[in-house]
């Protein structure tokens, strides 16, 4: 078996490596420390059977980079691994492709497990992970409903475009921008542009 790990801090790609390569059935394990380089290297190797996926990469998001690789290589299989708990997040990673969600947290045993259920063509979710969605329901009640104009404004406030950028690019005025700007940080009860670009990424909204 294949292995691509792409995780950008060196301390836990060795630490997993060591532990991975111990195994019989696993032919290679190969680290790469951000996204760019990941698909690079699928494109290279796509006989790579399994790629573990963190979310904070340097150059992007692993969300986002996780629906290019299965987009790309369908039959690799994808397994997150990252310290974010938040059911919006686990969701959208699952939504984009990923075959298994752990945090980082898990043990050695339930990360063989994932690769093993993965590389088998199963989706593998821990306990934690399981509870952690069967609680969706309850989380998602609070989680305000954006208009398509309002979403699209969210995404240009998240890529650090001003008022006017905004309003140019979307051929409205500033005042229907910060009108929507407002909106949403009432929606999401948050105080200013941090609040509310963290919020948004925690429950999916971006």
């Amino acid at each position: 078996m294949r292995i691509l790990m792409i995780e950008d801090h060196q301390v836990v790609a060795e630490g997993i490596s060591s532990m991975l390569n111990e195994l019989d059935y696993i032919e290679n394990v190969t680290h790469v420390s951000d996204g760019g380089s990941g698909l690079k290297f699928l494109e290279e190797n796509p006989e790579t059977d399994i790629v573990l996926l963190d979310i904070n990469l340097p150059d992007g998001n692993g969300i986002e980079f996780c629906s290019s690789i299965k987009q790309q290589f369908p039959k690799v299989g994808i397994i997150a691994l990252s310290t974010y708990h938040q059911a919006g997040i686990i969701n959208k990673m699952l939504e984009n492709g990923a075959d298994s969600y752990l945090l980082k947290n898990t043990s050695s045993e339930e990360l063989i497990e994932a690769i093993e259920k993965v590389s088998s063509g199963k989706k593998y979710l821990t306990p934690e992970i399981k509870e952690i969605l069967n609680n969706t329901s309850s989380t998602n009640s609070k989680t305000p409903v954006l208009t398509k104009r309002e979403k699209e404004v969210l995404v240009l406030i998240a890529e650090g475009l001003t008022n006017q950028e905004i309003a140019d690019k979307l051929f409205i005025s500033q005042l229907t921008v910060i009108s929507h700007r407002k909106s949403l940080l009432e929606k999401t009860e948050s105080k200013n542009t941090a609040q509310l670009i963290k919020y948004c990424f925690e429950f999916g909204l971006l």
